[in-house]
């Protein structure tokens, strides 16, 4: 008989157990579908350079964020940063008033993408 009471009481406390990791794990599985997803708002290049009034720095930093428009919405984690470097560092751009090179700097990403470069003017 006693061996019997051990065995429902047992029983009942794995039991009661088991319904409050079941309620646990309904919460955990809710806050995992409300939890908000970090995504990419926007893009902010940053010129590096000193003598900033003699280049382009606006029609630069138009063509960095139009280059890169695709990104913007994108979860944090899916940016593949080494991709975004690799296509613009290096690159030739050319306006009105010549040719220039960018040298990407650093990026760092945030819910802002930072993109810190120097702009050197081809003398081509």
């Amino acid at each position: 008989m006693y061996k019997i009471e051990n065995l429902i009481n047992e029983n009942e406390h794995l039991t009661a157990q088991l319904e409050d990791y079941i309620v646990k794990l309904k919460k955990l599985e809710e806050s995992s579908q409300k939890k908000e997803i970090p995504v990419l708002n926007q893009i902010s290049p940053i010129m590096l350079n000193k003598q900033e009034e003699l280049l382009p720095k606006n029609e630069i930093d138009q063509y960095i964020k139009v280059l890169l428009k695709n990104q913007i919405g994108k979860e944090l984690s899916k940016i593949d940063v080494d991709l975004i470097y690799n296509a613009l560092n290096r690159r030739f751009l050319k306006f009105q008033d010549g040719e220039y090179q960018l040298e990407i700097r650093s990026i760092i990403v945030t819910d802002t993408m930072y993109i810190y470069y120097r702009v050197e003017k081809s003398n081509s």
